[in-house]
């Protein structure tokens, strides 16, 4: 039923799937970060390991202390340690996600367009 004009309309729920990311600026600040290596690696990192600031942290204070003379603050090394382990599995993860999406792809190809597949293969081994 319409009742015509509602001051909610901004408000209404939508149809469908709404499953999304929310990265609008009043929950959170937004930062752009223009990622070295694989971003998808390095997103998950900051999200799921440490962020940038805190990894950078551990460093400078296993830095100091070396230049210091002093002994390195065993906590420190133990969350460095464990950053390390957690960054090298999802590497780890990463590489074995990326073989069996391409192990897929081309299992899809050879089945659906062979011709196309035997082209790819043929070029692959020219290089």
């Amino acid at each position: 039923m319409n009742y015509g004009y509602t001051p909610f309309w901004n408000f209404q729920a939508p149809a469908g799937d709404v499953l999304q990311r929310i990265t609008t600026p009043w929950f959170s600040p937004s930062l752009t970060v223009n990622y070295a290596g694989n971003p998808a690696i390095e997103e998950r990192v900051v999200t799921q390991v440490a962020s940038y600031g805190k990894q950078l942290g551990w460093l400078t204070e296993i830095v100091l202390a070396l230049a210091d003379g002093e002994d390195i603050n065993e906590e420190t090394k133990r969350k460095l340690r464990s950053a390390c382990e957690q960054i090298q599995k999802i590497k780890r993860d990463m590489r074995q996600s990326a073989y069996l999406e391409a192990s897929d792809a081309l299992d899809r190809l050879q089945k659906e367009h062979p011709h196309s597949y035997r082209e790819l293969m043929e070029r692959r081994r020219a290089v």
